[in-house]
This record gives structure tokens, C-alpha cells and sequence, in this order.
């Protein structure tokens, strides 16, 4: 699911101004922010600190965070800073090269982040009118919206065993003012004795830009993945991020269907031979479990047994990997008689 955000930049500036800004009268700026709090409250978040709102996005672990002002880009850095200790754990835990580098360019983006504050401090306090004439360019007919939008995904797979992330971060303005952009995925699983690792990222930066990152790995134990994406403007004062993480990897639902005889007609006192196949879609098996009559009868991908003439029809049921499930009815009719015609036909 798409969250996606499309203020008009006075609304997101005016929030700014209040929480880090100077130049305008305290009132109408009050009134401003206090009516974008409002909103943003009416719509689910909930403030966590000067300048950062967060909202929860299910009981699953999902969460996003949107940050106005110096203190919601400060707050961004040190959710950075906390990002980058557990991606250190997990190389520590798991070396790979690439993850190697997603650790430098993320410090590098850390101390990036620093330096576009710290300038944007500087021409604040330098301009004459600080932030106000900043809010006026912004807000004028030249440049009504500010929209970007960020998704993060992370999942046990559906065809498979084992963990996949997507992420992806998107921002466009349409007066100029720059933006930047990031996603990352990470999977981590166990097949057998192996374990996988695979991760993605993809930072951007310009006035239209989007960035996308996946990332998938086999395996049913040692199940771990995560998806993360952010967009932030400094000039602008706006940053947004949503995460998500996964832990389970079950075992795919299968779709299984029994093939083989349903009818059986016999007209002397014999026996035949019979095999029916469970045909499985949609997961690889593992396990087979066949009942005839609900008393368990094979464990293979096909059951054979002896039909004879003597015995009364039978119910045929399989269970794969303990989630695709199947009932087969096989008719047993008999037509054995002492003497002269039996049914239409003729005894041997």
C-alpha cells in the first residue's frame, strides 16, 4: 500500500516555521500549525517528539514517521545513526561486500544530512527576512504542491520457502526545490546448511525523482527480512520514512487435487489393481498423508491398493505439507449374481 503525501507546502512550511523557524508573527504561525497537527492527528499520528510524528501501520510492525523543521530532520539523523548500528550487527553476523558498502553510504548520506542542515541554518539566520521569504516562494502560485510518498514491504514468499523485501521513495516538486530519495531491502534465510543474504539500495536526489529496491532469499530457517524508504527535503524542511520487518518463512499453502478411478464395476467375484496421484500446485511437498475412510493408509505422492468386488466403496483423502487438502470418493458397484440376469447383465 501507496502512503502517499501531498501537502501544499505552505501547510508543511508553516509546521516547519513553528518548530524551528523564525521571521513571522507567533500567532498566525500558532494557528497554522496548530491546524496541521489537527490533521495529522484526525488521520492517525501521533507526536513522539518536538518536530517527529509517527503512526503504526498494523499490528505487524509497520511503521512511519514524517519530521518538519530542524528538529524532525536532527531526529532523521538519529534514526539513521540507529540504522546504521543494526545493519553493523547484522554484517558482523553475516558478512557480505554489499552490505559493506550499504554501511559507507550510509554513513556517507549521515554526514550529508549534517552538512545540509548546518547550511540551512546559515542561510536562515543570513536572510533578511529568515524562513518567511522562503514560505512566500513556496506558497505562491509558481509551486502549489510538494508530493512524495514511500512504501516498505517486507514478507515471508508465497511460491517458495523463504523472505523478500521491496521498498520504494518518491519525490516531485514542481517549483524546483530538490529532494532525496531511498530504499532498501534486505532477506536473510537458512536452506539446509546455507544461509542467504541479499540487499538492495538505490539513494537519489533531484526535483523528480524515485527510487526502488527488492531483495529475496530461499530458505525455511534463520528467516529475516526488512524493507525501508525515506524521502527528505532539507530546503524544505520535510522528511518522511516508513520500515517494515519479517520474521516467518512458513511453508507455502499448496492447492492439491486426487486423480485416478472414481467408479469400479465388477460382474464375477475379482480383484484389480488401482492407483490414485495427488497432483500439487503451488508449493513444493514435503509430505503426503493419505486416509481411506479417515484411517491413515500412505505417505507417498500416490496411493495403490486392491479393489474387489466384495467390498463397499470408500472415501479417499490426502493432506500435503499440512495445508493442501483433497477428498476423492471412489464407487464400488457389483453386479456378481447365482443365476439368469443381474442388473442388465449376464452372470459369468
Amino acid at each position: 500500500m501507496i502512503h502517499r503525501k501531498c501537502w501544499t507546502a505552505a501547510i508543511c512550511l508553516g509546521v516547519m516555521i513553528l518548530l524551528g523557524g523564525d521571521g513571522l508573527s507567533a500567532e498566525p504561525v500558532k494557528k497554522q500549525a496548530d491546524e496541521a497537527k489537527a490533521k495529522m492527528e484526525a488521520e492517525g499520528w501521533k507526536q513522539i517528539s518536538e518536530g517527529v510524528f509517527e503512526r503504526r501501520l498494523g499490528p505487524d510492525g509497520k511503521v512511519e514517521h514524517l519530521g518538519f523543521g530542524r528538529e524532525g530532520l536532527s531526529w532523521t539523523i538519529g534514526e539513521m545513526s540507529r540504522r546504521l548500528e543494526l545493519l553493523r550487527q547484522e554484517q558482523e553476523a553475516y558478512p557480505s561486500e554489499k552490505l559493506a558498502r550499504i554501511i559507507d553510504d550510509l554513513e556517507a548520506r549521515i554526514t550529508k544530512t549534517r552538512r545540509e542542515i548546518w547550511n540551512l541554518e546559515i542561510e536562515a539566520s543570513a536572510a533578511s527576512e529568515g524562513l518567511s521569504s522562503i514560505t512566500a516562494n513556496v506558497a505562491g502560485p509558481s509551486c502549489s504542491s510538494i508530493c512524495y510518498s514511500a512504501t516498505a514491504d517486507a514478507y515471508g514468499l508465497t511460491s517458495s520457502q523463504g523472505v523478500g523485501a521491496v521498498a520504494e521513495a518518491k519525490f516531485n516538486s514542481a517549483c524546483g526545490y530538490s529532494g532525496n530519495t531511498y530504499a532498501y531491502s534486505y532477506a536473510r534465510a537458512t536452506q539446509g546448511t546455507v544461509t542467504t543474504t541479499k540487499s538492495q539500495e538505490d539513494p537519489r536526489t533531484g526535483t523528480n525523482v524515485t527510487s526502488a529496491a527488492a531483495a529475496s532469499a530461499p530458505g525455511g530457517l534463520d528467516c529475516f527480512s526488512e524493507a525501508y524508504s525515506t524521502v527528505s527535503s532539507p530546503a524544505l524542511g520535510i522528511a518522511y520514512s516508513t520500515s517494515d520487518n519479517n520474521y516467518s518463512c512458513p511453508l507455502p499453502p499448496c492447492s492439491v487435487t486426487i486423480s485416478g478411478t472414481t467408479y469400479e464395476s465388477f460382474s464375477n467375484w475379482t480383484c484389480r489393481s488401482r492407483t490414485w496421484t495427488a497432483n500439487v500446485s503451488g508449493c513444493t511437498p514435503t509430505s503426503y498423508q493419505w486416509m481411506e475412510n479417515g484411517t491413515v493408509v500412505g505417505s507417498g505422492s500416490t496411493y495403490t491398493r486392491s479393489v474387489c468386488a466384495y467390498e463397499s466403496s470408500f472415501n479417499l483423502e490426502v493432506l500435503v505439507n499440512g495445508s493442501g487438502y483433497d477428498s476423492h470418493y471412489v464407487t464400488v458397484d457389483t453386479y456378481v449374481c447365482e443365476c439368469g440376469p443381474c442388473n442388465g447383465q449376464i452372470c459369468n
